[in-house]
């Protein structure tokens, strides 16, 4: 059978809801025809404004002729393109009030059927709407249709209530869900959700209007980047109403994770996965494994992770993103070689994995296996699809370890696939500058300059146009940098001043001389350079200085508050663990600073600064005496007890 097309409804009604209303009944009738083993499509075209804000969909104020149906669907592709449809027959109508009746109260509807090929009607057909028998007014048009298009009804047309305005409200939703599609809804757009809620407000069992508001605000939050908040409210309130099932819970988990809040997504994605409100199909459960395992890593609750992304893994097609999220479990965990192995074991089964081939790449990286590290980014950069992160990723590592020509490989790369991204045009300037290709350098960094974003990084293009056009700055500071961390701190402290008054936004000399002066115990010093520098630039490394700075001055709760920034900035540094362990300690949090000491010393076990801090956390607790450090054990048992019994309780 060949395809059939629905050009959206046309209406005389100036208000905008009756539009969304007309188009969602074109909507509701190739749904409809489609489970009737029927080709529909609504053709839906979009227009941009003129300032290119937003876009807003193409709708018709008349009703259209057979003439125009063809000259319109002939205009689509007029050579036949290959890989189009053809259609053979196009359904299109008009929606109009009745007298002076309002269109919430009663519509007039009229609907025809074109047969495009000989460009003649096969029929026009009308329905009134009244709120007492519209039910079967538009069963029996949408039967006419069918029959018009020679299409053999097997069930018909069910509104799914009896109330007239809750079902015009759904249609409503429906063409909001469309629009949100395209992007014809605006981000301070108000009342999205108000229609699916009237509806339920009407009829409470109306739950086709509770789960067209599920995948509207799915399609708001998860594919437009709308804001999740009103989203969640709008979906408890219709679930106060109508109650809940699989669907909502599913769209709940996603806006739950996109709100941040992963111990919700995770209850919502396993109660999709199994109980009362699973999911009837399988391939649906097996995905909401998949999330709630992605859900429970995100609330560190890793052995919970592992529980359901075991299911996860039953589903070939989702075997090797769930082994993925596995080793994110196992390296969370301490247990670095088992993700090593996981990881690995992705790869085999699914080369282009792009996840697992870059938690290896970052793994490697971490215990400073640069080889290692580099052929998994040399292959990543080579691999179709990269997201802009990773391209970002790889060419910043290859600019840190000094391989200036992978990294110039890869940023060119990055700029190719996304010629509007500023940071792909500086991360090349930074490798061009490396390689004294400084006329280069400023060629791409003038690139970066037109790129939307470009003032989010402007430090950086700063840095690298200086580097471009006073290269022998850089080099002084990369001489006093080294004396500064490994040298004579002295020095250094005065060749970074020079920089600094020759370049006073030369941010990272400020940095290095904050270090400098912290080896010569200049404490206070140290402390206002840094506290200046973050005034102006927020750079990695300053939280990490000031946790020994603040404890050497005697503030044992700022080093703590510096020390856990730190290690939320960078958690996969082992290293910041142990400044953490080390602040805690200090605090007098011994049980929390044994627990972060011991996972430190897990990634790091011939870490000569953890052992230390492990034998001062030990005599610590030696000197707290028996009882408390019993206390501080059964609590730590009571948690394994209470997950151990739920895990006997599930099997039960």
């Amino acid at each position: 059978m060949s395809a059939i097309a629905l050009i959206p409804f046309s209406t005389r009604i100036t208000d905008e809801m009756a539009g969304h209303a007309a188009r969602g009944l074109s909507l509701e009738l190739s749904e409809w025809l489609g489970a009737q083993d029927a080709e529909p499509m609504v053709l839906t075209s979009a227009q941009t404004e003129e300032d290119g804000a937003w876009r807003k969909l193409v709708s018709f104020s008349e009703e259209l002729s057979a003439e125009n149906v063809s000259e319109f669907i002939h205009g689509i592709h007029p050579d036949g393109e290959p890989g189009e449809p053809e259609f053979s027959r196009v359904v299109s109508g008009i929606v109009d009030q009745i007298g002076d009746t309002k269109y919430d109260q009663a519509l007039q509807v009229a609907l025809s059927v074109t047969d495009v090929t000989g460009g003649y009607s096969r029929g026009r057909f009308t329905a009134d709407l009244m709120p007492v028998s519209f039910g079967e007014a538009i069963t029996r048009l949408f039967s006419e249709i069918a029959e018009a298009l020679e299409v053999k009804v097997k069930t018909e047309y069910q509104p799914g209530t009896r109330v007239y305005q809750a079902w015009l409200n759904m249609l409503i939703t429906r063409a909001l869900k469309l629009a949100a599609q395209v992007g014809a809804v605006a981000r301070d757009a108000e009342g999205v959700y108000s229609p699916a809620l009237e509806a339920l407000r009407l009829d409470p069992q109306f739950t086709v209007a509770r789960d067209q508001l599920a995948e509207l605000a799915h399609v708001l939050v998860m594919e437009r980047g709308f804001e999740p908040d009103e989203a969640v409210k709008a979906l408890e309130a219709a679930v106060s109403r109508s109650g809940t099932d699989w669907l909502t819970l599913r769209t709940r988990g996603h806006l739950m994770l996109a709100s941040n809040k992963p111990s919700p997504a995770a209850k919502a994605f396993c109660q999709v996965l199994s109980g009362k409100f699973e999911a009837p199909d399988k391939n649906e459960r097996m995905a909401a494994a998949l999330m709630a395992g992605k859900a429970f890593n995100m609330a560190e609750r890793h052995v919970e992770a592992q529980r359901v992304l075991s299911v996860a893994m039953q589903a070939e097609n989702l075997r090797v993103e769930a082994i993925v999220e596995s080793a994110t479990s196992s390296a969370a965990m301490g247990e670095p070689i088992v993700a090593e192995r996981l990881w690995q074991r992705a790869l085999e089964l699914e080369p282009q994995s792009i996840s697992a081939r870059l938690y290896l790449a970052r793994l490697y990286r971490s215990r400073g296996e640069l080889e290692k590290a580099a052929g998994q980014y040399n292959q990543l950069v080579h691999s179709p699809g990269l997201p802009r992160e990773v391209f970002g990723d790889a060419a910043e590592f290859f600019v840190v370890n000094q391989m200036h020509e992978k990294a110039l490989g890869a940023a060119e790369k990055y700029a190719g696939e996304y010629p509007g991204d500023a940071i792909a045009h500086v991360l090349m300037a930074s490798s061009l500058n490396a390689l004294n290709r400084h006329k280069r350098a400023l060629q791409a960094l003038e690139k970066a300059e037109v790129c939307v974003g470009v003032d989010d990084i402007r430090d950086l293009v700063t840095r690298q146009r200086r580097f471009a056009e006073h290269p022998e700055a850089e080099h002084r500071f990369r001489k006093w940098a080294d004396a500064c961390m490994h040298g004579d701190a002295d020095k250094g402290e005065l060749g970074m001043g020079e920089i600094i008054e020759a370049f006073p936004d030369f941010w990272e000399a400020h940095l290095f001389k904050a270090i400098a002066l912290r080896r010569n115990e200049k404490w206070e010093e140290a402390r206002d350079t840094l506290l200046h520098l973050r005034a102006h630039q927020e750079l990695p490394g300053i939280d990490k200085e000031l946790t020994g700075i603040y404890s050497q001055l005697g503030e044992p709760e700022k080093a703590l508050e510096c020390a856990k920034s730190a290690f939320e900035a960078a958690p996969e540094d082992p290293t910041l663990l142990t400044n953490y362990a080390a602040a805690l300690l200090e605090n007098g949090k011994v049980d929390e600073a044994n627990k972060y000491a011991m996972r430190a010393n897990m990634l790091m076990p011939d870490d000569p600064a953890t052992a230390k801090l492990l034998e001062l956390i030990k005599l610590r607790m030696t000197k707290r005496g028996i009882f408390r450090n019993f206390a501080a054990t059964f609590r730590e048992a009571g948690s394994w007890w209470r997950f151990a019994r739920r895990k006997k309780h599930d099997k039960e």
